[in-house]
């Protein structure tokens, strides 16, 4: 069954990455959070603006991880910066899946989605289940990783 949730992710996910420079990339859940599978899409929308989607699925809810968990929230860290906060991680406690789309300026991003106590705090938790950096690779543009 997982192997099946993982495909139809990929190959939902597989027009997106035809789509000009767009990158997509497969994550797994941290030691916290074992279990969760998803993928995390970075494309451009302009010039300067670039969407990040993230989807995850197995993912149990916030409170299961720890009782005062109450949100999943998704953050971006560009290369030299602090986390910004995208959002609240859309959650379907029924399917147990999570999405965010969120825009950034940068084409190179640490995405993390943290099991919070409130879903407006203003920095991410240790509590991490997934994390990955992810990179744009615009034609004629070097990317440091």
């Amino acid at each position: 069954m997982r192997k099946h949730i993982i495909a139809g992710l990929i190959a939902a996910a597989t027009p997106l990455a035809a789509c000009g420079n767009s990158a997509q990339y497969v994550v797994r859940g941290t030691e916290k959070s074992i279990g969760i599978d998803g993928t995390i899409t970075i494309q451009p929308q302009s010039e300067d603006v670039n969407v990040v989607s993230v989807e995850l699925v197995n993912l149990p809810p916030p409170d299961r991880h720890e009782k005062s968990k109450k949100a999943f929230v998704v953050w971006l860290t560009p290369t030299d910066g602090a986390p910004i906060r995208a959002g609240r991680l859309a959650y379907d406690s029924d399917a147990r899946m999570g999405r965010l789309m969120a825009t950034t300026p940068n084409d190179q991003v640490f995405v993390q989605v943290t099991a919070e106590v409130d879903s407006m705090v203003v920095k991410p938790s240790d509590f991490v289940v997934i994390s990955k950096h992810v990179v744009l690779k615009r034609p004629g543009v070097a990317a440091d990783i």
